[in-house]
């Protein structure tokens, strides 16, 4: 029985509050940090803003991975949210994602001074969201050939490690593993996602060391693509044209 002059409203806010917080601990998220902040010192001009096949070369992944953020093309039992970081030491980047409310911008003019500058920004500018069963997919923004099937197997596989399901190819337990690789047959690539655990050694890097140093140290489940050009990263004005006919 309720006493007379005893609200009900703070109990009702209570469950709600309950029932919000197991909502947020389910809900993981996967941090995407994009890095388009490389110096293309062999392409001659900045290869990020060099226009291919109609729009700016760093576009491309981008707008690809824009999409599957802003339309949810995941499996609806997958419990994942997914956030898109933009990190870069260009300003005319910067101004051309001014405004969007699906990309978090990051500028890090230290990024000419090597990868893990880059790294280390995309990281920082995520402190306080991070919860350690959470994942960081790095994206290099050079790939114009990375397919959307081949992010959503990387969101796939997170999906399966949380829930210990087993992973057919390979012979590990899910749980084992704390880094995604992408590959083509024997050849390892970008991206790589990484968990949310191996935030302070992946802050340990320096110069232009790369996630790839941390991942060798760990038991790594490779994503495998269909295509070997989803891997081709373009470094001069020469790669531009290797699969531009097909």
């Amino acid at each position: 029985m309720i006493e007379q002059g005893v609200t009900v409203q703070p109990c009702i806010a209570y469950i709600k509050l309950r029932l919000f917080r197991k909502y947020i601990k389910l809900k993981n998220m996967i941090h995407i940090i994009y890095m388009a902040a490389g110096n293309s010192r062999r392409f001659g001009s900045n290869k990020l803003l060099h226009i291919w096949q109609g729009k700016m070369l760093y576009r491309h992944t981008l707008d690809m991975l824009s999409d599957i953020v802003s339309s949810r093309k995941i499996n609806e039992d997958i419990n994942y949210d997914i956030t898109l970081t933009v990190v870069t030491q260009y300003d005319r980047i910067i101004a051309d994602l001014d405004g969007r409310k699906d990309i978090n911008t990051v500028f890090c003019g230290d990024s000419r001074l090597g990868a893990s500058y880059t790294i280390k920004a995309g990281i920082n500018s995520l402190m306080g969201r991070l919860k350690k069963d959470d994942w960081l997919l790095f994206i290099v923004a050079d790939q114009p050939y990375l397919s959307e099937k081949t992010i959503l197997k990387f969101i796939e596989a997170a999906e399966k490690k949380k829930n210990k399901k087993e992973f057919s190819s390979q012979d590990k337990k899910s749980e084992d593993y704390k880094v995604f690789s992408a590959r083509y047959r024997e050849k390892a690539g970008n991206p790589c996602m990484f968990s949310c655990g191996l935030i302070p050694e992946l802050l340990m890097l320096r110069g232009d060391s790369g996630g790839r140093k941390v991942a060798k140290r760990h038991e790594c489940f490779y994503i495998d693509v269909e295509d070997e050009k989803e891997l081709f990263d373009i470094d001069s004005e020469k790669d531009i044209n290797i699969y531009s006919q097909d």
